[in-house]
């Protein structure tokens, strides 16, 4: 049957509404009271005026390019014990709630990288005031038509960490246990790799507020749209 915290309102309230209400603000006052700006400012000072860390093999080589492969190859394993498991004719719930969670994961992934192609908008380094050429152009400003069109916005390394955010629904059925803990340490993922583009000078704060956003509405109702057209499950683990 369906987990039962998924059908109680309360529990949509405080793990859809709130944390939404919550970010949504820290988007505001990161984005609209000019904090982007200010902690910008303050990394890209602290290197001296330029963005050394841009290249630097903790942030760029480690933090960067072998997470995201080690993210893909976890991914990719994941995805081929679940295949290998439906071939077996497994249907237990905590196979479906595997189906579900690379389903929320790829889904994740593909909405900010079309969004980052859809959304025109710059990184840190792109910026004139922060060694760039183009000058900052706001999220709803109208742009010049001249103006390429830099794909800064939401942020897609940071995605990495918040896309997992998906997991926490995964342990609510399989080890309920282990689901806060799961949580917290994916959003430390997300924002640890958040804070590492930042440090790098390729997003403001707000972009990953957004992509956190974003990754935690699409994982939520994807969860609750599972679990209501699938009621009858089997509850074997």
């Amino acid at each position: 049957m369906m987990p039962p915290i998924f059908g109680q309102q309360q529990h949509w309230q405080t793990t859809v509404f709130v944390p939404l209400a919550l970010l949504s603000l820290a988007f505001v006052l990161a984005y609209g009271a000019g904090v982007d700006q200010v902690l910008a400012s303050w990394f890209y000072q602290l290197q001296g005026g330029q963005w050394q860390l841009k290249q630097y093999w903790l942030t760029e080589t480690l933090l960067h390019q072998a997470v995201r492969q080690l993210n893909q190859l976890v991914v990719l394993s994941l995805l081929l014990y679940w295949l290998s498991q439906a071939i077996a004719g497994k249907r237990s719930i905590a196979q479906r709630a595997l189906g579900l969670l690379l389903f929320n994961l790829v889904l994740c992934f593909t909405s900010i990288a079309v969004l980052k192609k859809l959304i025109p908008m710059e990184c840190p380094w792109d910026l004139q005031q922060f060694g760039g050429t183009h000058p900052f152009i706001g999220l709803f400003s109208p742009r010049p038509a001249s103006m390429a069109a830099n794909q800064c916005f939401p942020a897609g390394h940071a995605s990495i960490g918040y896309s997992w955010l998906a997991s926490y629904y995964f342990l609510l059925v399989v080890r309920p246990s282990l689901a806060k803990t799961g949580l917290w340490c994916c959003i430390s993922l997300g924002l640890l790799l958040g804070f590492t583009q930042q440090l790098r000078g390729a997003h403001f704060i707000s972009h990953d507020i957004a992509t956190a956003a974003i990754c935690w509405l699409i994982a939520s109702l994807n969860v609750r749209w599972f679990y209501r057209l699938y009621p009858q499950e089997s509850t074997d683990v």
